[in-house]
Formats: C-alpha cells, sequence, structure tokens
C-alpha cells in the first residue's frame, strides 16, 4: 500500500488532490473502487474516466479535464509506463529466501551463489553455475555448464540445456526448453542420421521468455537472443 504522495515522489509525477490518501490495488476505470488506482491510455476512454470510482487515476495533461468530480490524479508523460511501475511496486514478487531445497538434486561440481533459492524437485548438473539473486523454481532442470546469470528467475518447469548461457535479469515462464537440439538430420539412402548439434543459446540480459517457449541450440553456430 502506498500514499499518492509516495507514488507521486517516485514517479515524478505532478500529485492533483490529496496526498495522504492510500491505494492498494491497480484496477480498470470502469472495475476501479475505493483504494484502487486506474489510469487512462486513450481519449476513446474518457467517459470512463469522468465515471470512475477509483481512488486516484494515472493520466496524461491532456486528459485531466475529463476526470471526475473528488478523482485525485498522478499526472505523467506516460501513463502506460507508469501503470507498469506501480502495478510492480503494489505486486512484489514473493521472496522465497536462500538456500536449496531438501527435494533438489544439487550436483557436488556445480556453482550455486549463497543468495540464491533452488526450489523443490530442481537438478542443477555439474558444472552449471547459478548467479547471485537467482530464484530457480519447482521442477526445473539447468544442465551440464550452463549459466544463470544473476537475479534470473526460472518460474517452475524450466529446462536449460546443458552449456546454455543465460544473462542477468532473466524472466523465464513454466515449461521453457532452452539449448535443445535442433531438426538436424543428414539422409544416407533412406535412412536418417542424426546431425549433432554444436551450438550452445546465448540469451541476453534483461530478457523474458514466454511461456512453452523453446529455443534450439545452434547446428554449429550459436542461438543469439
Amino acid at each position: 500500500m502506498f500514499t499518492l504522495a509516495e507514488l507521486a515522489e517516485r514517479l515524478g509525477a505532478r500529485l492533483l488532490g490529496e496526498g495522504e490518501r492510500r491505494v492498494s490495488r491497480v484496477a480498470t476505470l470502469t472495475s476501479a473502487g475505493e483504494g484502487d488506482i486506474a489510469f487512462i491510455t486513450n481519449k476513446r476512454y474518457r467517459s470512463q474516466l469522468a465515471q470512475t470510482r477509483a481512488t486516484a487515476v494515472l493520466l496524461s495533461e491532456a486528459d485531466i479535464e475529463f476526470a471526475g468530480e473528488g478523482v485525485h490524479a498522478l499526472v505523467v508523460d506516460d501513463p502506460h509506463l507508469a501503470y507498469a511501475r506501480v502495478a510492480a511496486w503494489l505486486n512484489p514478487e514473493p521472496d522465497e529466501g536462500s538456500g536449496v531445497h531438501p527435494s533438489a538434486v544439487v550436483d557436488a561440481a556445480a556453482e550455486v551463489h549463497a543468495s540464491a533459492w533452488i526450489g523443490p524437485q530442481c537438478v542443477i548438473e555439474a558444472g552449471a553455475v547459478i548467479g547471485a539473486d537467482c530464484r530457480i523454481g519447482p521442477g526445473c532442470v539447468v544442465g551440464r555448464g550452463a549459466v544463470i546469470g544473476e537475479g534470473g528467475r526460472l518460474v517452475a518447469n524450466v529446462t536449460i540445456c546443458r552449456d546454455s548461457r543465460i544473462g542477468k535479469r532473466a524472466m523465464i515462464h513454466p515449461g521453457v526448453v532452452i539449448g535443445a537440439d535442433g531438426f538436424g538430420f543428414a539422409n544416407d539412402k533412406g535412412e536418417w542420421v542424426k546431425i549433432p548439434q554444436l551450438g550452445r543459446v546465448l540469451i541476453g540480459d534483461d530478457v523474458d521468455i514466454g511461456a512453452n517457449t523453446t529455443i534450439d541450440r545452434g547446428a554449429i553456430e550459436d542461438t543469439v537472443i
């Protein structure tokens, strides 16, 4: 929960209304009520702005005149960006702490930072590196020689195959597979011969990968994102 004054300071917003009013939830203009903060990013919703029951609204200078009577406003250059930031502040990720769940299997040759959390039923193979403040959720597998950069989060049932490299602050959602073999075969008189997939997958910093995505390793060169 934040006061409007606190949010205005964090956002660098101009506050119209009572700074001591508190909000605890983000909502749409039509569903918002007491304690909610809403936002408007398109002029087509100005009629909803006039009728909203939200405690406060994130809006631009152009929309101020359309706000209903008694609505408190935080005036910003980019209401959509402000909404994203406020939503994150009001809904922080749970802190699991650090350590290794008793059901996880971590190879003695793996390197896990003291501040990282390894969740239940995870497997961390030899040579894998788990960076500072990483969160490895239930059922994840980090393969031999793979690296998860500082602040990375594997939500659940994620597989990071051998030698893959994940940059800092990655968000990898459930069911993702990174670094599996691509579909490479050669034909030998009607019989298919598998081609070794020799490349790696290299993921940069601040990448968000959606649920059930697969990113294959290259046949020879690395796959780079």
